[in-house]
């Protein structure tokens, strides 16, 4: 660029129509070569993020992954009427939690997480003690080289996730483990809470890091860019991404409870109804409350994101990460303040045909 700039400043007069015309060729250029499209959180008005709010350029190949997990998981479970999961009014959840991801990356991370939320709605109305033994099957698969046992329900769901793992180490062999860990760990601890007392607000919060999936999404988030963080690197991050967990815990339990609150199951947990009794304030007073979390949670983000950076001697690899995090949070937020799968009154139809217009 410096040198086609050069060139055009000692042999183009300036000011000269040539000279417009190819700036504003190169803007375009630039402008198309830009992975992803900056989006104004005013058009939700519930939306409380701090952090800024991008949708990935290819979020109709994004969307084919949810697609095909839906199918997939429809062929296993025919008949069963399926939730809408990844789906929103202004884009695809992971389109805009990962959109400085690369396109093949994104797309399968985000058939893989699509077909773990519809086994979660399969498995919430299963024993609790019955949940845990096919959560260990289903952890067991993913990394395995055995094939499964033989054929049941629950061996082909185990089954498909171990095609999944498969399916990233031919991608990126260097950065599945640990992907694979989060995937793992999640699946042994998530469902770990049988309801009962409630406990208060600060323990609470540390326990919705695992519980959200916060790790399955970081560890992807690195995944879908390229980036792997060394064991130095991770224990570097540690505090920055526990902030940032807490932030997403509490962004879904702020949105989520539209729906909680009217079913409530035995293994299912609110900040909304944990800050009520532990505060004696009013159901409304408590989502005011949570609201507030959210953002000092992520003002806590920031400011740990800074220091990071200055302790990383301002290291591109840990920039591009705090920034990614920033980005996957404004999205949770922004998608969560509007996605049929928390607002049961946002139609469908009306997802599908934005989700299109957007990408087109």
């Amino acid at each position: 660029m410096l040198t086609l700039s050069n060139h055009l400043s000692n042999h183009i007069e300036e000011g000269s129509i040539s000279t417009r015309k190819l700036a504003s060729s190169l803007s375009r250029t630039l402008s198309k070569r830009s992975s992803c499209t900056p989006i104004s959180v005013s058009s939700s008005p519930s939306c409380v993020t701090t952090f800024s709010v991008a949708r990935h350029r290819a979020e109709a190949q994004i969307e084919e992954g949810a697609l095909a997990a839906r199918k997939a998981w429809l062929d296993l479970m025919p008949g069963q009427d399926l939730r809408t999961h990844s789906a929103g009014p202004d884009g695809n959840f992971f389109a805009l939690c990962w959109p400085y991801g690369k396109t093949e990356r994104v797309k399968l991370a985000t058939e893989i997480i699509e077909t773990l939320w519809l086994y979660d709605d399969l498995i919430e109305d299963v024993p609790h003690t019955e949940a845990l033994k096919t959560h260990a099957s289903l952890r067991d698969s993913f990394g395995s080289a055995k094939d499964v046992e033989k054929p049941s329900r629950k061996t082909v769901i185990a089954g498909l996730f171990k095609k999944f793992g498969d399916r990233m180490s031919k991608l990126d062999p260097k950065g599945t483990p640990r992907v694979i860990e989060a995937l793992k760990s999640y699946l042994a601890n998530y469902d770990s809470q049988k309801g009962g007392e409630l406990p208060n607000i600060a323990e609470y919060t540390e326990y919705r890091i695992l519980n959200v999936g916060f790790w399955i999404m970081e560890s992807f988030m690195l995944w879908t860019m390229g980036i792997t963080l060394d064991k130095a690197e991770q224990e570097m991050c540690h505090e920055f991404a526990l902030s940032a967990g807490r932030a997403m815990g509490l962004t879904n339990d702020l949105y989520s409870w539209n729906v909680e609150r009217n079913d409530r199951g035995e293994r299912q947990w609110n900040a909304v109804p944990v800050i009520m009794e532990s505060c004696h304030l009013s159901e409304n007073d408590a989502i005011v409350f949570v609201k507030g979390l959210v953002i000092h949670h992520e003002q806590e983000t920031r400011r740990l994101g800074l220091e990071l950076q200055k302790r990383s001697g301002n290291s591109h690899k840990i920039q591009k990460y705090i920034k990614a995090t920033g980005f996957m949070l404004g999205g949770n937020c922004f998608w969560s303040s509007s996605c049929p799968r928390y607002n049961p009154a946002v139609n469908e139809k009306d997802c599908d045909s934005t989700s299109s217009s957007s990408s087109a």
